[in-house]
Order: structure tokens, then C-alpha cells, then sequence
């Protein structure tokens, strides 16, 4: 991918997981939507947030190069940047005590970006095109796993609605 490719990419993504954040306000929402879509102001909604678009970008690579082995890259992007987007909320979380609009949309672009970056890295490694079936395994755990702490979170500062 070019670097105009990859910063089309990168916006276009960014603009999706950000709007991602306000479905729980449309008249037509509901409980089934909230499996994918962030349904309170949470860390974890920033990571449905990172997850979701990454997940979409690998099927969108599938598809249009016609290679399962794209399914890969863009989900480790993914979950690779996640443990940065806990630890900044927390590295800030310590000194206020309450979220910072400005501060959360920073975070949300260095993660996307650097898993996007990380995605275009890994993509042609042998080890992530061999095990592509066990990255769809891990992608259909990930997707069970933020579905079911959607609802059924334990009380950790992780999911609790900082909002």
C-alpha cells in the first residue's frame, strides 16, 4: 500500500471507530447493537473502538486481494495497541480522576495509527500469512469475548462508565 493509500486508510478508519462511539444514541439501537458498538464511555469502548475497524480492514483486504492470509495483519494491529490504549487512560486517569475529551481522541489516533502501521508491517510476514486459521480463531474469541463483556463485565475501572 502506498503512503497515500495507507493515510486514506488511516483517516478513513479513524472517522469510523469515532463515530462507532455515538451509535448508542440513534433512536434505533438496542441491545443487540451494543455487541459492537461502545455503550458507555469506557476504556473498553475504545478498544471496540480500535477492534472493530481493524477486524473490517482485514475482511475488506480478504476480499478485494482475494487471499484469506490478509486476515491476519490488521487484527494483530489491533490487539497489539490495545494494552497502549489502557495504559495512557491510566497514565492520565491517575492524575485527574475523570476523563479529558481532547486527551481520549489523542490516544484513539496514535493507537488506530499504530496499528495500522503495525498491520502494514506484519502483512507479508510468513508467520502471520501460514497461521491464518488461527487468527480467525482468535478473531471469532476476541468477538465472543468483547461481546459477552459488553453486558457482563466484571467490576473492573476497565469497563466501568467513566462518562
Amino acid at each position: 500500500m502506498t503512503r497515500k493509500g495507507t493515510v486514506i486508510v488511516t483517516l478513513l478508519l479513524v472517522i469510523l471507530g469515532t463515530s462507532m462511539h455515538f451509535v448508542h444514541h440513534l433512536p434505533f439501537f438496542n441491545h443487540y447493537w451494543g455487541y459492537v458498538f461502545p455503550v458507555k464511555e469506557s476504556v473498553m469502548a475504545h478498544m471496540k473502538m480500535v477492534f472493530y475497524p481493524m477486524l473490517l480492514l482485514s475482511l475488506c483486504l480478504v476480499v478485494c486481494r482475494r487471499d484469506i492470509r490478509e486476515i491476519g495483519a490488521p487484527v494483530l494491529g489491533g490487539l497489539a495497541v490495545m494494552p497502549l490504549i489502557i495504559i495512557a487512560f491510566f497514565a492520565y486517569w491517575v492524575f485527574v480522576r475523570r476523563e479529558l475529551l481532547p486527551v481520549d481522541i489523542v490516544i484513539y489516533i496514535v493507537c488506530m495509527t499504530g496499528a495500522i502501521h503495525l498491520a502494514k508491517r506484519w502483512r507479508l510476514s510468513p508467520f502471520v500469512q501460514q497461521h491464518w486459521r488461527l487468527w480467525i480463531i482468535l478473531i471469532l474469541s476476541c468477538i465472543a469475548a468483547i461481546g459477552t463483556l459488553t453486558y457482563h463485565s466484571p467490576d473492573w475501572i476497565v469497563f466501568a462508565d467513566l462518562g
